[in-house]
């Protein structure tokens, strides 16, 4: 019951945007697409995939002050753009001063700040943290709408979908993957509800996922990824510029690690976090498929 409340709360939310954005453009008298959004400010990675996708180069980003972030696929489409600092806690005062007339915001994330967020311009609440990668795409088509550029974002996901089909015809599936990230915090597995699990299973690949668990990210111990036992272990590695975390490199000393498939097989491969994690969208996803076709899960011709 609590999560279809937080679901309806999302889609009012989503809808009354929609409806604010429509009213705006009535009550100055303009029509057309002169009345659509122009300056957009993104608070997630996954709306700037969107919002790039649908043509649209945003005026404010918020890129954790770190721009190297960005998918260099979506950097090659931006055109000039302001930092507004970071995801968690975006600088509101650089972001009124761009003068938006939209901003996209997560639903976790910026739900204390929403109002905020709506004095300064019409505000469109989804979910990106933790968000599934189908809903994520779904959420792609609302952002399209909001822009007015629903035809083009529809062709953008109609062709990704062809290209993830291409994709999974060209990976062979007969064992199982898990992609954690790693930090001086540990290690934390992606479950079932997270994007880049998402995109596995719609690559039509095995996952070996934390029993029981439905949360997007999981931490985990050595015995519990022992557990788990996949034959592939995929790493994002957020300290890999300052020569990476450690908590691998004790693991492999433990006596267990050994006995672990993913070590018996040597399957064990450092991907980048940001388009495995962070950007959660359709350059993300491809880049993803791109990332195990140059592994031996490719099929051989």
């Amino acid at each position: 019951m609590q999560g279809g409340l937080k679901q309806g709360l999302r889609v009012s939310r989503v809808v009354a945007c929609l409806l604010l954005l429509w009213v705006a453009g009535a009550n100055i008298g303009v029509a057309g697409p002169t009345a659509l959004p122009q300056r957009v400010v993104v608070l997630e990675y996954s709306f700037l995939d969107a919002v790039v996708a649908a043509g649209v180069s945003p005026v404010g980003i918020a890129d954790d002050k770190k721009p190297g972030r960005i998918l260099p696929a979506i950097r090659r489409q931006l055109g000039d753009y302001q930092s507004v600092g970071l995801r968690g806690q975006p600088d509101l005062e650089t972001i009124a001063s761009l003068k938006p007339d939209l901003i996209i915001a997560d639903t976790r994330r910026h739900q204390g700040i929403y109002t905020a967020l709506q004095n300064i311009a019409p505000t469109l609440l989804l979910l990106s943290y933790g968000a599934e990668y189908q809903a994520l795409l779904d959420d792609a088509r609302v952002i399209g709408k909001a822009l007015g550029r629903t035809a083009q974002m529809d062709a953008q996901l109609a062709a990704h979908q062809q290209r993830m089909s291409q994709f999974a015809t060209r990976l062979r599936s007969d064992e199982q993957l898990l992609f954690a990230v790693v930090s001086a915090r540990g290690m934390a597995v992606h479950g079932r509800p997270a994007f880049a699990s998402g995109v596995l299973h719609r690559l039509g690949l095995s996952i070996a996922l934390p029993a029981g668990s439905q949360q997007p990210y999981v931490r985990v111990s050595l015995e519990q990824l022992a557990a788990m036992n996949p034959d592939w272990l995929f790493i994002g590695d957020y300290n890999a510029a300052q020569g990476g975390a450690d908590i691998l490199r004790r693991w492999q000393q433990h006596p267990l690690w050994p006995f672990l498939k993913l070590s018996r097989k040597q399957q064990l491969l450092n991907v980048d976090p940001n388009s495995w994690s962070l950007a959660r969208g359709i350059y993300g996803a491809e880049q993803i498929a791109q990332d195990l076709l140059a592994t031996s899960l490719a099929r051989s011709n």
